[in-house]
C-alpha cells in the first residue's frame, strides 16, 4: 500500500513539474477532442422545438454518453497499466498534467497585470476577456483587476486543487472523470435559453464533485494567508458565500477575498444583461498588484498540498 501511495506521489510531483515547466499542450491536446465532441452531441441532441423536460433528459443522455465511455476506457487502460509499475507511474503524471491548468492560469492572469502595469487598459480589457465570461469592454482598472483576481481564485479551485483532489483519492482515473465533467459544465453549464435545460445535468454533477475540492481550496486560502488572513477568510466566507449564485464559487472566492483583505463582486455585465452580485471579502478596492497576490495564493496553496499528502504518506509509511 505504502508504494502504491508513495508512486501516487511522485506522479503528482511529476505532474505538476511538467504543468509548471510546459503549461498546456499547444497542439493535440484531449480537451480540443472532448470539446469538439461535446459540441457534436449538443447540436443533435439540444433541439429548440423540444419541451423544457425533453431537452433536460437530453441534456442528462449527453452528460451519460460522454462520461461513460471516457471513464471506462480511463479505467481498462489504469488497470491494463497497474501492472507494469514506470508506465502506470507515467501515464498517471500524463494525465495529471494534462488535466492541471496551474501555469494556464497564470499566464492569463499575469498577461493582464502586465497590461495594467503598462496602462494599457484596452489591451488588459482584451486579456481579460479570455477567462471570464462577463463582457470587458467598458470595464474600469478596478473592474478588470477584480474580474483576474475572481478567476484566479474560482478557476484555483476548478482547474489546480480539485483536479488533484481527485487524483490523490482516486487515482489518474478520478482527474479524467472530473476534468471531463467540469469541461461539459465550461460548455453547457449557462443559463440562458439554450442551455438551461440541457445544461442542467452537467451543471449539478459539476456542483457535485466541486463541493469538497471548493471548501478544501477556501481553508487552504486562509491558512496560506496568514492568522489574519485567516480569520478575515472564514469570517467571509461565513457572512457572505450563501449570497453567491454557485453553491462552490461562493466559498472559494468569500474566503480567497477575506484572504487577501480586498473587496470582489458587485454588478457586472454578462450578454448584454447587468447581473447583481454580492460583494465579496473586505477592504479597499484591489489594484493591480493583488493580481500577482491571487497568484500567489494558489501558489503556496500548492506547496501546502503537497507537503501534506508527504507528511500522510510518510506517516502511513512509518505505521
Amino acid at each position: 500500500m505504502i508504494l502504491v501511495c508513495f508512486s501516487l506521489l511522485l506522479a503528482l510531483l511529476a505532474g505538476l513539474l511538467l504543468d509548471r515547466s510546459f503549461g498546456e499542450p499547444g497542439r493535440y491536446h484531449p480537451l480540443v477532442g472532448l470539446g469538439n465532441c461535446a459540441q457534436w452531441l449538443e447540436k443533435h441532441l439540444n433541439q429548440s422545438q423540444q419541451t423544457f423536460t425533453v431537452r433536460k433528459i437530453a441534456g442528462i443522455a449527453a452528460v451519460l454518453l460522454t462520461v461513460i465511455p471516457i471513464v471506462w476506457v480511463a479505467c481498462l487502460l489504469s488497470c491494463w497499466l497497474s501492472g507494469i509499475g514506470f508506465f502506470y507511474f507515467l501515464f498517471s503524471a500524463l494525465v495529471l498534467y494534462l488535466v492541471v491548468g496551474w501555469r494556464s492560469l497564470a499566464e492569463h492572469a499575469l498577461a493582464v497585470h502586465n497590461a495594467l502595469m503598462k496602462r494599457d487598459l484596452e489591451l488588459a480589457r482584451e486579456r481579460v476577456g479570455f477567462i471570464v465570461s462577463r463582457q470587458t469592454s467598458a470595464l474600469d482598472e478596478v473592474g478588470v483587476t477584480k474580474a483576474t483576481m475572481e478567476s484566479v481564485l474560482e478557476n484555483g479551485s476548478d482547474a489546480v486543487f480539485a483536479p488533484i483532489f481527485w487524483f490523490v483519492v482516486l487515482g489518474p482515473v478520478g482527474a479524467i472523470a472530473y476534468r471531463v465533467i467540469n469541461t461539459l459544465d465550461a460548455m453547457w453549464g449557462y443559463k440562458n435559453d439554450r442551455f438551461l435545460a440541457f445544461g442542467w445535468a452537467a451543471a449539478r454533477l459539476d456542483d457535485l464533485v466541486n463541493w469538497v475540492p471548493a471548501r478544501l481550496c477556501a481553508l487552504t486560502y486562509a491558512f496560506v494567508a496568514g492568522k489574519t488572513g485567516w480569520q478575515q477568510g472564514l469570517n467571509a466566507w461565513r457572512q457572505q458565500a450563501s449570497k453567491c449564485e454557485s453553491p462552490n464559487a461562493g466559498p472559494v472566492m468569500a474566503c480567497g477575498a477575506g484572504a487577501l483583505n480586498v473587496t470582489l463582486g458587485g454588478d457586472a455585465v454578462y450578454h448584454g444583461k447587468r447581473v447583481s452580485r454580492p460583494l465579496l471579502g473586505q477592504g479597499f478596492a484591489p489594484v493591480p498588484g493583488d493580481i500577482e497576490r491571487s497568484l500567489t495564493l494558489v501558489k503556496h496553496g500548492v506547496y501546502f498540498w503537497v507537503a501534506i499528502i508527504l507528511l500522510i504518506v510518510l506517516i502511513m509509511g512509518v505505521m
